[in-house]
C-alpha cells in the first residue's frame, strides 16, 4: 500500500510538470496561378511537403507550453491569434502567406506563457517555387 501510495504521488506530481496544451488549426488556399509562394510565418519550425491538387494547405500546431488551459487555446485560435493572411499577385503569380495578427506577449496571471507554433504545409507541385524567411524550413 506505501508503494502504492508513493507511485501514485509520483505520476501526480509528473503529470503536473508537463503542463502544456496542443490543438491544430488548418487553412486552405487556392493556387491554382500560383508558380511562387513566399511564407512569411515568424516560425523556425516549418515542413514543407508536396501533394496533388491545386489547393495549398496550412496545418497550424499550437503548443502553449506554461499553461495547460484547452479551453484558453481554443479561445485564442477562435480569435484570430494565428490566422494566416494571404495575397495574390496575379502579375507575377506570387502568393504571399503571412501571419494575420501581430501576437502581443501572451500573460497568464501575470506570467508569460511561452507559445510555439509549428507549421506543415502542403503545396501543389504546380508551385514551382517557395521562398520563406526561416533558415530551418524543411522541404
Amino acid at each position: 500500500m506505501k508503494s502504492f501510495i508513493t507511485l501514485l504521488f509520483t505520476c501526480f506530481i509528473s503529470a503536473s510538470l508537463f503542463a502544456q496544451v496542443t490543438r491544430s488549426a488548418n487553412e486552405v488556399v487556392s493556387a491554382s496561378d500560383v508558380t511562387t509562394m513566399n511564407l512569411n510565418l515568424d516560425s523556425d519550425n516549418i515542413e514543407i511537403k508536396e501533394t496533388k491538387g491545386t489547393r495549398i494547405i496550412i496545418e497550424s500546431h499550437i503548443t502553449l507550453e506554461t499553461i495547460s488551459n484547452a479551453t484558453l487555446l481554443e479561445f485564442l485560435i477562435n480569435s484570430g491569434r494565428y490566422s494566416i493572411e494571404n495575397t495574390f499577385n496575379a502579375t507575377t503569380h506570387t502568393l504571399d502567406i503571412k501571419r494575420k495578427k501581430n501576437t502581443n506577449v501572451l500573460l497568464v496571471k501575470g506570467e508569460e506563457c511561452k507559445e510555439s507554433i509549428r507549421y506543415v504545409i502542403l503545396v501543389p507541385s504546380s508551385v514551382k517555387f517557395v521562398n520563406t524567411s526561416s533558415a530551418t524550413a524543411s522541404k
